[in-house]
């Protein structure tokens, strides 16, 4: 008698991830390609979003229908449209992954300021101050563009270097603590040294 070994179904891969990752390389690819060119046209040659919305549109419509001509004059069948349908899948899987992304940022966002150490809740102010002045010096496409970049290279070089960069952060981090417990010793033995003047002082006065 045989026995028939039920397994569980391998898990959904995140659809987000994997365009961030670029394991999905040719989605991740259409996604840069596309927002560079919008990028370009509203930057450098003054269009504005619904000019370019309406050319895309122009665009698809245009080759959807010569498609569906050809296909009618060759072979008289009509397209086959079942497949651009937006799946439930996919639609949950992305909220699903959106709803992550800002839990963690909540959840980084608390780390840092209740649990994490002095040099890490500066570190982090410094880095959003510089974002912030970044961020003022551009234009919302171009800060959007810049965020769209760093998102689909970042994680893949976080992927691919991200033990070495670990290290080096490590190394940071202990050059800064032992800075920091350095100065804090001096700081404590002037602070001594002060008292034990004023006190020698009061005592030859008295």
């Amino acid at each position: 008698m045989s026995n028939d070994v039920t397994k569980d179904p391998s898990p959904k891969s995140d659809i987000v991830e994997d365009v961030y990752l670029w394991r999905r390389k040719k989605l991740a690819f259409s996604i840069l390609s596309v927002s560079t060119a919008t990028w370009v046209l509203l930057n450098f040659y003054g269009f504005n979003s619904i000019t370019i919305v309406s050319w895309i549109g122009i665009a698809v419509v245009s080759m959807v229908f010569l498609w569906g001509s050809l296909l009618r004059l060759l072979s008289k069948v009509e397209p086959e449209l079942s497949g651009l349908e937006v799946s439930e899948e996919f639609v949950a899987e992305t909220v699903r992954s959106c709803r992550m992304l800002m839990e963690e940022t909540v959840r980084w966002m608390f780390r840092v300021g209740a649990e994490s150490e002095w040099f890490v809740f500066a570190r982090t102010i410094l880095g959003l101050w510089i974002l912030s002045r970044i961020g003022s010096l551009l234009d919302f496409h171009t800060f959007l563009f810049t965020g769209l970049v760093m998102g689909l290279t970042v994680p893949k070089l976080l992927e691919k270097y991200g033990d070495q960069i670990n290290k080096q952060l490590a190394n940071v981090k202990e050059r800064s603590k032992g800075a920091y417990d350095t100065t804090h010793k001096k700081i404590l033995m002037m602070k001594n040294k002060l008292q034990h003047g004023t006190a020698e002082k009061v005592k030859k006065s008295d």
